[in-house]
């Protein structure tokens, strides 16, 4: 993708300078390469790579990522939309906010009972009378049609509840090291040279994180989110 004078384009973060001693970043959640499927994450910085780890799971399970592994301004773009604000479980009380066309972060059927997180778009609501549980909170019956963009049923529409279903948030803000790692891929996407020359601590960096790439990642993803 390029604008009209041929140059790269390319989508980073919300993020400025001024919000970096900001620690009242959104948790974030990653749709792993792996499975397609939404996982809450924290990120840490190696050297100039990016490690994505996955709450709940073992370090084993830590995917690393390189500025070198992009080829071209799509796949950066394609990687940065992994990236999100969590996903907010829906509550009874806000049945009323989904719609016809709404996308949603919903749990998907799984014949293997494994509890995974993939985006749908609400095609129908079916809408019941709401009862009342017996501590007196609201409790929705209504079911809800999901034609689903990823995952095992994969544009295919399922039923689904509300204790299913999570809200996309609209926070488009992202942690200050996903938005440094973007820039530092752009910069060797577009040839520019480095801010100042690498030091002899960098280099270290650098070895131990082609060595960690190389010889202590499990492929493997993990089975569900929590």
């Amino acid at each position: 993708m390029s604008d009209e004078s041929g140059s790269p384009t390319f989508i980073i973060a919300d993020f400025s300078d001024d919000d970096a001693a900001n620690e009242n970043w959104p948790e974030i959640e990653f749709r792993s390469p792996e499975d397609e499927a939404w996982y809450g994450v924290d990120v840490w910085e190696l050297c100039d790579s990016l490690v994505v780890t996955f709450n709940g799971f073992s370090f084993e399970y830590d995917e690393v990522y390189s500025p070198e592994d992009f080829k071209n301004s799509d796949e950066l773009k394609e990687f940065e939309e992994r990236f999100r604000a969590c996903s907010v479980q829906m509550q009874d009380t806000e049945c009323a906010t989904l719609a016809q066309g709404t996308k949603v972060c919903a749990t998907c059927p799984s014949v293997a009972g494994e509890v995974k997180f993939y985006d749908a778009i609400v095609v129908n609501v079916s809408r019941e009378k709401h009862g009342v549980d017996e501590e007196g909170n609201e409790v929705c019956g209504c079911d809800y049609k999901l034609y689903w963009n990823q995952g095992p049923f994969v544009n295919q529409v399922t039923s689904a509840k509300v204790g299913d279903i999570c809200l996309v948030q609209e926070d488009k803000r992202m942690k200050p090291k996903v938005v440094t790692f973007l820039k530092e891929a752009r910069r060797q996407l577009l040839g520019e040279a480095p801010q100042g020359k690498e030091t002899e601590w960098q280099k270290i960096l650098r070895k131990v994180t082609s060595a960690v790439r190389d010889h202590n990642l499990d492929p493997s993803v993990p089975e569900n989110q929590g």
